[in-house]
């Protein structure tokens, strides 16, 4: 099988059982779910699914030949992930952004992935054992294939990191007993400043932040209302958004309204904002090998620390208002 992806390009799957999972109901239906959710309704230059973030994360596993078991839990990590991504974590007000994490094993075990690892020879339990596999999913401010995938994916997206830098990033980045880590110090600094501005300019975007917000207050009145229900939000974006648009509710109709091409929003002071809420500043603070030991970036360059406690504090709280 060869996957044509827009970051990595050329892809080769060799793997049956990767390549059957990626073929499964559950892989696809995540072709079908915006990997930044709401945003992309307003900027539709969003186009990235879950699908692609998820191969990308897997193949990332495949480069440092990583276990079987783990370069499976690697694909899979995201098939459980709602309509509209992280959204319902604003609907539930879920701060740490994981509602979907609690349906794995039940969306997994309900398919046919359970049949195609058995007729493969390989242990689904050991699978979702998401603990065993570090490199998968870490603790911010490490790096991990999930952040690097979607760091790479959507600087991409948006013409900020050029093919240069992800071919550096892939070919420069190390594992050493379940940790990734630059030998390069230039290239850990590069990581750092580009991720700490994608957060900024991507993540923690106002239009982004509105979008969200915006979508999430629609999604609460229709489940009051009875329009949806949350077994809705297992489906996909477009089946979602026909049941909103349906719906002859004024409110509804009008926040819809708003979450159109070009509405974009600008950051504004809590008193003068529409939406005023936390948000979830990342940064990554990668370990750099300096005389054969892993060290955080920030205690060989000083300033890091500052930078990184200023973003933190700034964007902890954020103040939208929509232009319209």
């Amino acid at each position: 099988m060869e996957i044509q992806d827009r970051v990595y390009k050329t892809i080769i799957v060799d793997e049956p059982v990767i390549a059957e999972v990626i073929e499964s109901a559950p892989m696809q239906r995540l072709k079908k779910i915006s990997q930044d959710g709401p945003p992309h309704l307003i900027q539709p230059q969003r186009n990235v699914n879950r699908f692609e973030h998820s191969v990308g994360v897997w193949y990332l596993s495949k480069l440092f030949n990583r276990p079987i078991e783990e370069q499976l839990a690697c694909l899979i990590h995201d098939v459980p992930h709602t309509a509209f991504s992280h959204v319902i974590d604003f609907v539930v007000e879920d701060e740490r952004h994981e509602y979907h994490e609690r349906f794995t094993e039940k969306i997994i075990k309900e398919s046919e992935v359970p049949e195609i690892l058995k007729r493969q020879g390989v242990d689904l339990d050991v699978v979702l054992e998401k603990h065993r596999y570090p490199l998968l999913e870490n603790d911010l401010p490490d790096i991990s294939f999930d952040r690097w995938d979607y760091f790479m994916r959507d600087g991409f997206m948006f013409g900020l990191l050029p093919q240069l830098f992800v071919d550096e990033f892939i070919s420069g980045v190390k594992e050493r007993d379940g940790r990734l880590y630059f030998p390069d110090m230039r290239l850990a600094s590069s990581f750092a400043i580009l991720f700490m501005s994608f957060s900024r300019l991507i993540w923690l975007d106002p239009t982004s932040h509105g979008a969200f917000l915006l979508f999430a207050k629609a999604l609460k009145r229709a489940l009051e209302l009875g329009v949806i229900s949350e077994d809705d939000f297992f489906t996909d974006d477009e089946t979602v958004m026909q049941k909103l648009q349906s719906t002859n509710d004024d409110e509804i109709r009008t926040l819809l309204e708003k979450l159109s091409p070009g509405k974009e929003f600008s950051y504004a002071s809590e008193s003068e904002s529409d939406y005023y809420s936390s948000n979830k500043p990342r940064f990554v603070d990668p370990l750099v090998e300096v005389e054969g030991e892993l060290v955080r970036l920030s205690d060989k360059i000083t300033n890091f620390k500052e930078y990184f406690s200023e973003f933190a504090t700034n964007y902890k709280m954020i103040g939208v208002k929509q232009n319209l």
